[in-house]
Protein backbone atom coordinates (compact mmCIF):
# COMPACT_ATOMS: atom_id res chain seq x y z
CA UNK A 1 0.00 0.00 0.00
CA UNK A 2 2.92 2.42 0.73
CA UNK A 3 4.63 2.01 -2.23
CA UNK A 4 1.47 3.53 -3.93
CA UNK A 5 2.33 6.19 -2.49
CA UNK A 6 5.54 6.84 -3.27
CA UNK A 7 5.52 6.52 -6.70
CA UNK A 8 3.72 7.99 -9.61
CA UNK A 9 0.68 9.14 -10.32
CA UNK A 10 0.20 8.53 -6.43
CA UNK A 11 2.88 10.51 -5.20
CA UNK A 12 1.74 13.59 -7.45
CA UNK A 13 -1.73 13.20 -6.00
CA UNK A 14 -0.49 13.53 -2.76
CA UNK A 15 1.76 16.69 -3.88
CA UNK A 16 -1.38 18.06 -5.70
CA UNK A 17 -3.32 17.31 -2.09
CA UNK A 18 -0.99 19.12 -0.21
CA UNK A 19 -1.65 22.17 -2.50
CA UNK A 20 -5.27 22.42 -1.24
CA UNK A 21 -3.35 23.57 2.41
CA UNK A 22 -0.42 25.35 0.95
CA UNK A 23 -2.33 27.79 -1.51
CA UNK A 24 -4.35 29.38 1.21
CA UNK A 25 -1.24 29.61 3.92
CA UNK A 26 1.99 30.01 2.07
CA UNK A 27 0.82 30.32 -1.94
CA UNK A 28 4.51 30.83 -2.99
CA UNK A 29 5.07 27.24 -1.62
CA UNK A 30 2.17 25.65 -3.51
CA UNK A 31 2.82 27.72 -6.66
CA UNK A 32 6.22 26.00 -6.19
CA UNK A 33 4.97 22.13 -5.53
CA UNK A 34 2.69 23.15 -8.49
CA UNK A 35 5.39 23.44 -10.75
CA UNK A 36 7.22 20.96 -9.69
CA UNK A 37 4.38 18.61 -9.62
CA UNK A 38 3.65 19.42 -13.23
CA UNK A 39 6.89 19.27 -14.43
CA UNK A 40 7.34 15.91 -12.55
CA UNK A 41 4.42 14.25 -14.25
CA UNK A 42 5.40 15.71 -17.74
CA UNK A 43 8.69 14.11 -17.55
CA UNK A 44 8.05 10.93 -16.30
CA UNK A 45 5.35 10.31 -18.49
CA UNK A 46 7.46 10.88 -22.02
CA UNK A 47 8.88 7.86 -23.62
CA UNK A 48 12.62 9.45 -23.98
CA UNK A 49 12.86 10.07 -19.84
CA UNK A 50 11.03 6.26 -19.23
CA UNK A 51 13.57 4.93 -21.65
CA UNK A 52 16.83 6.64 -19.45
CA UNK A 53 15.05 5.56 -16.24
CA UNK A 54 14.38 1.60 -17.46
CA UNK A 55 17.69 1.38 -19.43
CA UNK A 56 19.36 2.58 -16.36
CA UNK A 57 18.70 -0.89 -14.92
CA UNK A 58 19.32 -2.83 -18.15
CA UNK A 59 23.08 -4.01 -16.12
CA UNK A 60 22.84 -7.71 -17.52
CA UNK A 61 22.98 -8.45 -20.98
CA UNK A 62 20.77 -10.78 -22.90
CA UNK A 63 22.00 -14.53 -23.33
CA UNK A 64 20.90 -16.86 -26.60
CA UNK A 65 19.47 -19.90 -25.47
CA UNK A 66 21.52 -22.71 -25.59
CA UNK A 67 24.56 -20.09 -25.87
CA UNK A 68 24.53 -19.31 -21.64
CA UNK A 69 26.30 -20.62 -18.88
CA UNK A 70 25.78 -24.13 -17.90
CA UNK A 71 23.18 -24.40 -15.29
CA UNK A 72 21.22 -26.72 -13.38
CA UNK A 73 17.72 -25.33 -13.65
CA UNK A 74 16.03 -22.55 -14.28
CA UNK A 75 13.65 -20.30 -12.12
CA UNK A 76 11.17 -17.78 -13.12
CA UNK A 77 9.61 -15.04 -11.40
CA UNK A 78 6.07 -14.26 -11.20
CA UNK A 79 4.87 -10.23 -12.33
CA UNK A 80 1.43 -9.80 -11.99
CA UNK A 81 -2.11 -11.64 -12.24
CA UNK A 82 -5.42 -10.29 -14.64
CA UNK A 83 -8.23 -11.13 -12.36
CA UNK A 84 -11.24 -12.48 -13.41
CA UNK A 85 -10.70 -12.79 -17.44
CA UNK A 86 -13.43 -14.62 -19.09
CA UNK A 87 -11.94 -16.47 -21.71
CA UNK A 88 -9.61 -18.37 -18.94
CA UNK A 89 -12.70 -18.78 -16.51
CA UNK A 90 -10.88 -16.98 -14.22
CA UNK A 91 -7.57 -15.49 -13.01
CA UNK A 92 -4.87 -15.95 -15.48
CA UNK A 93 -1.22 -14.49 -15.75
CA UNK A 94 -0.78 -11.03 -17.16
CA UNK A 95 1.47 -9.72 -20.01
CA UNK A 96 4.74 -9.17 -18.12
CA UNK A 97 4.02 -12.55 -16.69
CA UNK A 98 3.53 -14.14 -20.17
CA UNK A 99 6.97 -12.39 -21.50
CA UNK A 100 9.14 -14.07 -18.80
CA UNK A 101 6.82 -17.53 -19.47
CA UNK A 102 7.53 -17.16 -22.99
CA UNK A 103 11.72 -16.49 -22.89
CA UNK A 104 11.49 -19.37 -19.72
CA UNK A 105 9.94 -21.95 -22.75
CA UNK A 106 12.74 -20.96 -25.48
CA UNK A 107 15.41 -20.94 -22.79
CA UNK A 108 14.46 -24.21 -21.47
CA UNK A 109 13.54 -26.28 -25.01
CA UNK A 110 17.35 -25.33 -25.91
CA UNK A 111 19.16 -26.74 -22.34
CA UNK A 112 16.61 -29.10 -21.47
CA UNK A 113 16.78 -27.57 -17.67
CA UNK A 114 13.97 -28.07 -15.21
CA UNK A 115 11.30 -25.44 -14.46
CA UNK A 116 10.86 -23.83 -11.21
CA UNK A 117 8.35 -21.12 -11.11
CA UNK A 118 7.83 -18.64 -7.90
CA UNK A 119 4.67 -16.61 -7.20
CA UNK A 120 2.77 -16.30 -4.04
CA UNK A 121 -0.92 -16.61 -2.51
CA UNK A 122 -3.79 -15.50 -4.23
CA UNK A 123 -4.96 -12.15 -3.11
CA UNK A 124 -8.61 -13.55 -2.35
CA UNK A 125 -9.30 -17.29 -0.96
CA UNK A 126 -10.39 -19.53 -2.79
CA UNK A 127 -7.88 -18.22 -6.10
CA UNK A 128 -5.22 -19.97 -7.58
CA UNK A 129 -1.46 -18.78 -6.44
CA UNK A 130 0.51 -17.28 -9.34
CA UNK A 131 2.71 -19.76 -9.72
CA UNK A 132 0.34 -22.62 -9.94
CA UNK A 133 -1.46 -19.92 -13.01
CA UNK A 134 2.46 -19.96 -14.49
CA UNK A 135 2.50 -23.47 -14.48
CA UNK A 136 -1.00 -23.43 -16.20
CA UNK A 137 0.15 -21.69 -19.02
CA UNK A 138 3.46 -23.07 -19.18
CA UNK A 139 1.30 -26.51 -19.74
CA UNK A 140 -1.54 -25.52 -21.96
CA UNK A 141 0.20 -22.67 -24.24
CA UNK A 142 3.60 -23.81 -24.44
CA UNK A 143 3.90 -27.86 -23.61
CA UNK A 144 5.87 -27.86 -20.95
CA UNK A 145 5.71 -29.62 -17.37
CA UNK A 146 7.00 -27.45 -14.64
CA UNK A 147 9.15 -29.29 -11.90
CA UNK A 148 9.44 -27.43 -8.96
CA UNK A 149 5.91 -24.32 -8.15
CA UNK A 150 6.80 -22.16 -4.98
CA UNK A 151 3.15 -20.78 -4.63
CA UNK A 152 4.15 -18.61 -0.59
CA UNK A 153 6.28 -15.76 -1.62
CA UNK A 154 4.86 -11.97 -1.82
CA UNK A 155 7.47 -10.30 -3.06
CA UNK A 156 11.63 -10.74 -4.57
CA UNK A 157 13.30 -11.58 -1.75
CA UNK A 158 10.67 -14.22 -0.68
CA UNK A 159 11.08 -15.50 -4.50
CA UNK A 160 14.49 -16.13 -3.98
CA UNK A 161 14.65 -17.53 -0.46
CA UNK A 162 11.36 -20.25 -0.87
CA UNK A 163 13.00 -21.02 -4.44
CA UNK A 164 16.67 -21.63 -2.52
CA UNK A 165 14.56 -23.99 -0.01
CA UNK A 166 13.14 -25.78 -2.50
CA UNK A 167 16.34 -26.54 -4.63
CA UNK A 168 18.31 -27.11 -1.55
CA UNK A 169 16.34 -30.39 -1.17
CA UNK A 170 17.49 -31.69 -5.15
CA UNK A 171 20.33 -30.22 -4.13
CA UNK A 172 20.59 -27.50 -7.09
CA UNK A 173 22.87 -24.59 -6.57
CA UNK A 174 23.65 -22.88 -10.21
CA UNK A 175 20.27 -21.71 -11.33
CA UNK A 176 19.40 -18.92 -14.30
CA UNK A 177 16.77 -16.30 -12.74
CA UNK A 178 14.31 -15.17 -15.66
CA UNK A 179 12.66 -12.04 -14.75
CA UNK A 180 12.33 -8.89 -16.54
CA UNK A 181 16.01 -6.69 -17.23
CA UNK A 182 14.61 -3.56 -15.41
CA UNK A 183 13.75 -6.29 -12.59
CA UNK A 184 17.13 -8.07 -12.32
CA UNK A 185 19.46 -5.74 -10.07
CA UNK A 186 16.96 -6.16 -7.40
CA UNK A 187 16.29 -10.15 -8.07
CA UNK A 188 20.09 -11.03 -8.62
CA UNK A 189 20.54 -9.42 -4.91
CA UNK A 190 18.27 -11.63 -3.43
CA UNK A 191 19.04 -14.70 -5.04
CA UNK A 192 22.84 -14.37 -4.31
CA UNK A 193 22.23 -13.80 -1.05
CA UNK A 194 20.61 -17.28 -0.23
CA UNK A 195 23.89 -18.59 -1.75
CA UNK A 196 22.49 -19.60 -5.28
CA UNK A 197 24.61 -19.20 -7.95
CA UNK A 198 21.97 -17.10 -9.91
CA UNK A 199 22.81 -16.47 -13.66
CA UNK A 200 20.66 -13.19 -14.75
CA UNK A 201 18.11 -14.43 -17.89
CA UNK A 202 16.62 -11.20 -19.03
CA UNK A 203 13.49 -11.58 -20.59
CA UNK A 204 13.63 -8.67 -22.72
CA UNK A 205 15.42 -5.15 -23.37
CA UNK A 206 14.22 -1.97 -23.86
CA UNK A 207 15.65 -0.14 -26.39
CA UNK A 208 17.13 2.80 -26.45
CA UNK A 209 14.70 6.40 -27.68
CA UNK A 210 16.24 8.67 -29.71
CA UNK A 211 14.94 12.61 -29.24
CA UNK A 212 12.07 12.96 -31.25
CA UNK A 213 9.15 14.94 -31.08
CA UNK A 214 6.77 11.56 -30.39
CA UNK A 215 9.63 10.31 -27.57
CA UNK A 216 9.10 13.66 -25.72
CA UNK A 217 5.16 13.97 -26.24
CA UNK A 218 3.67 12.08 -22.57
CA UNK A 219 2.16 8.78 -22.90
CA UNK A 220 0.59 6.51 -20.33
CA UNK A 221 2.36 3.34 -21.19
CA UNK A 222 5.78 5.86 -20.50
CA UNK A 223 4.54 6.45 -17.04
CA UNK A 224 3.53 3.10 -16.30
CA UNK A 225 7.27 2.29 -16.82
CA UNK A 226 8.80 5.06 -15.39
CA UNK A 227 7.34 3.63 -12.03
CA UNK A 228 8.54 0.31 -12.69
CA UNK A 229 11.82 1.98 -13.11
CA UNK A 230 11.57 4.02 -9.66
CA UNK A 231 10.13 1.32 -7.65
CA UNK A 232 13.14 -0.98 -8.55
CA UNK A 233 15.57 2.12 -7.27
CA UNK A 234 13.36 2.27 -4.06
CA UNK A 235 13.16 -1.33 -3.40
CA UNK A 236 16.77 -2.04 -3.67
CA UNK A 237 17.66 0.56 -1.66
CA UNK A 238 14.71 -1.08 1.11
CA UNK A 239 16.66 -4.55 0.45
CA UNK A 240 20.11 -3.09 1.20
CA UNK A 241 18.59 -1.25 4.71
CA UNK A 242 16.10 -4.20 5.99
CA UNK A 243 17.29 -7.19 4.20
CA UNK A 244 21.03 -6.27 4.60
CA UNK A 245 21.30 -7.74 1.29
CA UNK A 246 24.82 -6.38 -0.41
CA UNK A 247 24.27 -3.50 -2.80
CA UNK A 248 23.98 -4.52 -6.24
CA UNK A 249 27.18 -4.21 -8.33
CA UNK A 250 26.67 -3.34 -12.03
CA UNK A 251 28.55 -5.57 -14.28
CA UNK A 252 31.34 -3.82 -15.89
CA UNK A 253 30.40 -2.18 -19.03
CA UNK A 254 27.09 -1.17 -19.82
CA UNK A 255 24.32 -3.70 -21.55
CA UNK A 256 22.04 -1.64 -21.79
Amino acid sequence: MLKEFLLPPGSLILASLALLFLFRRRPGAGRAILLAATACLYLLSTPYVASLLIRSLQWYPPIVPGGGPPAEAIVVLSAGRDRHVPMFGGDTIDSLSLERLRFAARLQRASGLPLLVSGGPPPRPGGLPMAALMAEALAQDFGLETRWREEASTNTAENALLSARLLAEVPIRKVYVVTHAWHLPRAMMAFRATGLEAIPAPSSHAVSQRVTAEALLPNARALSDSAYALHEWIGMGWYAASYGFRPARRPDGPAG
